[in-house]
């Protein structure tokens, strides 16, 4: 079983990694100019301050651990969403698929 929690901790990294991408390639592709850079700055690091804030084992301000996995599922949801409205549905149906499935099974797994 802790095979399968390790696991299960390297692929939610992963997920991590990817939903940063997926908010900087959204703000890449939702506008021009300078606006465009500034957004694929700004979106994955919203992403970062929520994560940081709420969700990671150190999170900032402590919350209830099913709050917290709600506001995790509102950062994959983001993160889908953001895919889907850049034209990548299929990665975005994919996030939204396997994220919640690791992140269930961190919140099982975990404490």
């Amino acid at each position: 079983m802790k095979a399968l929690e390790g696991a299960n901790l390297a692929l939610r990294f992963l997920l991590e990694l990817s939903a940063l991408a997926a908010t900087a390639y959204w703000g890449s592709q939702a506008a021009s100019g300078p606006v465009r850079w500034v957004l694929a700055v700004v979106a994955p690091a919203a992403v970062v301050v929520v994560w940081a804030l709420f969700v990671s084992p150190k999170a900032k301000i402590d919350v209830a651990r099913p709050v917290a996995l709600a506001i995790e599922f509102a950062v994959w949801a983001a993160a889908a969403a953001a895919l889907a409205a850049s034209g990548q549905l299929t990665l975005a149906i994919v996030l939204a698929v396997v994220a919640p499935i690791s992140g269930i099974l961190n919140y099982v797994w975990s404490d």
